[in-house]
């Protein structure tokens, strides 16, 4: 193995292919990657000091890792044969996209004790993010998407983010509570979310591992490149960036509010269709 480090966190702008890129982290040999662990939320939810919600992620991870060494359940999300999901919304129900996932206890096989061990959240993790790299003991990998795909899969669904609300996140980050907890919900909140993001992410380039969906999707080799393992098996993925889900009528309105309003994400991204695709 490489230099990365032995425990990962897996985070990133909702809907922008984190799943995607746990399930990835999931299936190389010798890891395991826990999506959106349930009793993390409640933390997050109850406690209001940034520096004990941290502890008890730090503290999380040693727990995690001795009860897989020692063959216990854990609970997670996954599909019903325990292999890792890659997109938790698949199926439409009454004109809106449904959940896939199981939530159960699982056990995991791994090779040795020294395996990688990660957990994805997206705004419980981002909104802690200074604090957690002061900790020094995590490998961080933060995942961000094309803002127009990204924004109208916001849209799609019924999240705390398509109402423009992230509160795991907001009582830890003031600028993000400044957005969201605003009486405005117009489609210019959302860009603004995402900017906030992309700068939290840039500011931080280079202490993170910052990769794109797009370039996951052309190169999923990345992961072992990182983390110095390899896949158990072939991965073949393919760009769900024009999904039929999403409302593109709102794609133009979303390019012109990032051009005007979104300097950071604009580093990352252009707005031409070639970027998008």
């Amino acid at each position: 193995m490489t230099d990365f480090k032995k425990d990962v966190i897996m985070t990133g702008i909702p809907r922008g292919g984190t799943t995607l890129s746990a399930a990835l982290l999931d299936s190389l040999k010798n890891a395991v990657c826990l999506s959106e662990p349930r009793w993390q939320s409640k933390w997050f939810k109850n406690i209001k000091d940034v520096n004990r919600v941290t502890e008890c992620v730090m503290n999380d991870y040693k727990n995690i890792r001795r009860r897989i060494i020692e063959n216990k359940p854990i609970m997670d999300t996954r599909n019903e044969d325990g292999t890792p999901l890659t997109n938790y919304y698949s199926k439409r129900r009454y004109g809106r996209r449904v959940s896939v996932r199981k939530h159960g206890a699982f056990t995991f096989e791994i090779e040795n004790e020294n395996f990688l061990l990660g957990m994805k959240h997206n705004e419980h993790y981002t909104g802690i993010l200074p604090q957690l790299l002061e900790t020094d003991v995590f490998s961080i990998i933060a995942i961000v998407r094309h803002p127009v795909p990204t924004i109208l899969s916001w849209k799609s669904l019924n999240l705390y983010i398509s109402n423009g609300r992230m509160p795991y996140a907001e009582p830890f980050w003031k600028e993000l509570r400044e957005i969201t907890c605003s009486s405005d919900k117009s489609l210019l909140t959302f860009v603004k979310i995402y900017d906030l993001f992309c700068q939290r992410y840039l500011s931080f380039s280079n202490e993170i591992h910052l990769l794109k969906y797009e370039d996951i999707i052309k190169n999923p080799q990345v992961f072992e490149e990182l983390t110095g393992l390899t896949y158990k098996n072939k991965v073949e993925l393919s760009n769900r960036n024009q999904s039929k889900n999403y409302n593109f009528a709102l794609a133009d309105d979303i390019k012109n509010l990032i051009t005007i309003h979104a300097p950071n994400a604009l580093k990352l991204y252009q707005m031409d269709e070639e970027s998008i695709s």
